[in-house]
């Protein structure tokens, strides 16, 4: 269920800003508006997130959007390009069951004597559509390999 990996993610997105505990409906939020401005665009829906890093870290910075192959030649305006190569420890599931998985891949990383990598990296989400409207998630978190 839960392993370690290493990824090259190369994504198209918008960034944003807003308080940690305003995520759950700014995310969504975000994430619509970037598909919006994107109908032309595909590949799989992505989120990455600054992590917080302590009970004064308010704010935080996000990025919504879609994985690519490679480096498109241009961007609307507004999209950046990012890649990023990191070890995480990585979990798949249930969209809906995504605190879940925060808390079963948390404890995981610890018990495996991982440490977590936060400073100028992001905790990554991809989405990934199935039958009867579910989505998997999968959910990597940076550590130091």
């Amino acid at each position: 269920m839960c392993q370690v990996v290493s990824r090259d993610f190369k994504v198209v997105a918008m960034k944003h800003q807003g308080r940690f505990e305003d995520y759950a409906v700014l995310v969504p939020q975000a994430a619509q508006q970037f598909l919006k401005r994107m109908p032309d665009f595909s590949g799989t829906e992505v989120t990455l997130y600054e992590p917080k890093l302590g009970e004064t870290h308010i704010e935080g910075i996000f990025y919504v959007g879609i994985l690519v192959e490679e480096k498109p030649e241009s961007l609307p305006e507004e999209m950046e390009f990012l890649e990023i190569q990191q070890s995480y420890g990585m979990i798949t599931g249930k969209g809906n069951e995504i605190g879940r998985l925060y808390s079963t891949i948390d404890e995981w990383i610890d018990k495996q004597g991982h440490k977590r990598e936060l400073a100028g990296s992001y905790i990554i989400e991809t989405y990934h559509p199935v039958e009867n409207d579910v989505e998997m998630v999968e959910i990597f978190i940076p550590i130091h390999a």
